[in-house]
């Protein structure tokens, strides 16, 4: 129940007389919850609603998801506003021409808004390039393509 900038989630088993239902709320709910209640509100009003979203966890218990809301958090708002966060896995600093194309890669891809790209520097890898975003791993590395390679030529 969201009333005046306060919701109220009621942990499983607490006793009850005022007709709200028990639910038990994971980690990307409360996450939602929050990403509503703080969309379009000013800093001190969005200081508020964390204020009270954080007082109202601790009263029912759940301040061991604090952590997962905050991850959740992120996920829902990125979600929300087009962007799209990557890890970039290359053997060397991406030069900004490459940096360029891959962004343009991952926005055309992913209908993205805005791409936030971390370039991870793997010295293992011989060369090319591994994109990752959320569980989806596009692999063009060297390594991978030099096994594709040698499945061809053994068939």
């Amino acid at each position: 129940m969201v009333t005046q900038g306060r919701f109220f989630v009621r942990p499983l088993g607490r006793p009850q007389n005022d007709g709200i239902i028990e639910m038990k709320a994971t980690a990307t709910q409360y996450a939602k919850t929050l990403y509503e209640l703080t969309r379009d509100k000013s800093h001190k009003e969005v200081d508020e609603v964390v204020s009270n979203f954080t007082k109202e966890l601790a009263r029912n218990g759940q301040m061991k998801l604090a952590s997962n809301i905050v991850a959740k958090f992120g996920e829902v708002y990125n979600a929300e506003n087009g962007i799209v966060e990557a890890e970039v896995v290359t053997r060397s600093d991406m030069k900004q021409a490459t940096s360029d194309k891959v962004e343009k890669f991952i926005k055309e891809k992913y209908d993205a808004k805005k791409v936030v790209i971390e370039n991870i520097i793997d010295e293992k890898i011989k060369g090319g390039i591994i994109i990752k975003i959320g569980d989806e791993i596009i692999d063009a590395s060297v390594d991978r393509q030099l096994m594709e390679l040698k499945k061809e030529l053994q068939k």
